[in-house]
Protein backbone atom coordinates (compact mmCIF):
# COMPACT_ATOMS: atom_id res chain seq x y z
CA UNK A 1 0.00 0.00 0.00
CA UNK A 2 2.83 2.39 0.82
CA UNK A 3 4.51 1.78 -2.55
CA UNK A 4 1.21 2.26 -4.38
CA UNK A 5 0.63 5.58 -2.65
CA UNK A 6 4.15 6.76 -3.53
CA UNK A 7 3.67 5.81 -7.20
CA UNK A 8 0.33 7.64 -7.36
CA UNK A 9 1.87 10.71 -5.75
CA UNK A 10 4.74 10.68 -8.26
CA UNK A 11 2.29 10.36 -11.16
CA UNK A 12 0.15 13.19 -9.75
CA UNK A 13 3.17 15.49 -9.47
CA UNK A 14 4.17 14.74 -13.08
CA UNK A 15 0.63 15.44 -14.27
CA UNK A 16 0.43 18.62 -12.21
CA UNK A 17 3.69 19.95 -13.65
CA UNK A 18 2.54 19.04 -17.16
CA UNK A 19 -0.81 20.82 -16.76
CA UNK A 20 0.68 23.89 -15.11
CA UNK A 21 3.32 24.13 -17.84
CA UNK A 22 0.71 23.82 -20.59
CA UNK A 23 -1.39 26.55 -18.96
CA UNK A 24 1.71 28.72 -18.51
CA UNK A 25 2.62 28.36 -22.18
CA UNK A 26 -0.96 29.01 -23.30
CA UNK A 27 -1.35 32.11 -21.14
CA UNK A 28 2.00 33.38 -22.44
CA UNK A 29 0.78 33.07 -26.03
CA UNK A 30 -2.45 34.90 -25.21
CA UNK A 31 -0.54 37.69 -23.42
CA UNK A 32 1.82 38.08 -26.37
CA UNK A 33 -1.14 38.34 -28.74
CA UNK A 34 -2.86 40.91 -26.53
CA UNK A 35 0.30 42.98 -26.24
CA UNK A 36 0.81 42.86 -30.01
CA UNK A 37 -2.69 44.17 -30.69
CA UNK A 38 -3.07 46.73 -27.88
CA UNK A 39 -1.05 49.76 -26.89
CA UNK A 40 0.36 50.23 -23.38
CA UNK A 41 -2.59 52.32 -22.24
CA UNK A 42 -5.06 49.66 -23.36
CA UNK A 43 -3.06 46.98 -21.56
CA UNK A 44 -2.94 49.09 -18.40
CA UNK A 45 -6.70 49.64 -18.50
CA UNK A 46 -7.69 46.01 -19.11
CA UNK A 47 -8.75 44.13 -15.98
CA UNK A 48 -8.76 40.85 -17.90
CA UNK A 49 -5.21 41.43 -19.10
CA UNK A 50 -4.05 42.28 -15.57
CA UNK A 51 -5.76 39.16 -14.22
CA UNK A 52 -4.11 36.98 -16.85
CA UNK A 53 -0.70 38.52 -16.09
CA UNK A 54 -1.20 37.76 -12.39
CA UNK A 55 -2.30 34.21 -13.16
CA UNK A 56 0.57 33.67 -15.57
CA UNK A 57 3.18 34.62 -12.99
CA UNK A 58 1.40 32.60 -10.29
CA UNK A 59 1.65 29.56 -12.56
CA UNK A 60 5.36 30.25 -13.10
CA UNK A 61 5.90 30.52 -9.35
CA UNK A 62 4.02 27.27 -8.76
CA UNK A 63 6.08 25.37 -11.34
CA UNK A 64 9.30 26.79 -9.90
CA UNK A 65 8.32 25.87 -6.33
CA UNK A 66 7.40 22.32 -7.31
CA UNK A 67 10.65 21.88 -9.21
CA UNK A 68 12.63 23.31 -6.29
CA UNK A 69 11.01 20.79 -3.94
CA UNK A 70 11.77 17.94 -6.32
CA UNK A 71 15.39 19.03 -6.70
CA UNK A 72 16.13 19.28 -2.96
CA UNK A 73 18.75 16.91 -1.68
Amino acid sequence: MKRYSEERTEAAVRLLIENLTQNLNHSGIILDEFEATHNDRECDESKQYAALVAGHFALKDAVDKINNELNKK
